[in-house]
């Protein structure tokens, strides 16, 4: 298992009351899969400001493309999902019309790698402006 893989998972579950987490925002034998993100749920007695300090963080992560935490609007329970902006527009779109969208066929295949590379060069940078400003 590459450290990349689970970098940002690590730092966020040393910093934030974890009830579950999915550490491997991808897997690098199969890095086209999915666009990386990372998936959890805080415990039900994590401060709020917790979660929205992290969010601010994200959001000023200055890299080549957009980070974003967001509820995941497709769970019962609150998962936060930590990943590229269009990741989250995807989601959106998919609960608005109740419909489960492809990435692939949603953004092109084309368009999906280079979201997919730009993300995995990323996460280290990201990583490392998480573990400073959390």
């Amino acid at each position: 298992m590459n450290k990349n893989e689970t970098c940002i998972g690590k730092i966020i579950y040393s910093k934030l009351p974890i009830e579950w987490m999915r550490y491997n925002m991808y897997i690098e034998s199969d890095k086209y899969r999915n666009i990386p993100m990372l998936v959890f749920r805080v415990q039900e007695s994590c401060p709020e400001n917790l979660v929205d300090t992290l969010k601010e963080c994200i959001d000023s992560f200055e890299g080549k493309i957009c980070w974003k935490l967001f509820e995941n609007p497709m769970t019962r329970k609150t998962n936060y999902v930590l990943s590229i902006s269009e990741l989250e527009d995807l989601y959106k779109q998919s609960c608005s019309e109740q419909i489960q969208y492809n990435q692939i066929d949603y953004f092109g295949a084309e368009k999906y790698k280079k979201f997919c590379d730009d993300a995995i060069l990323e996460i280290p940078m990201l990583a490392k402006h998480i573990a400073e400003i959390l």
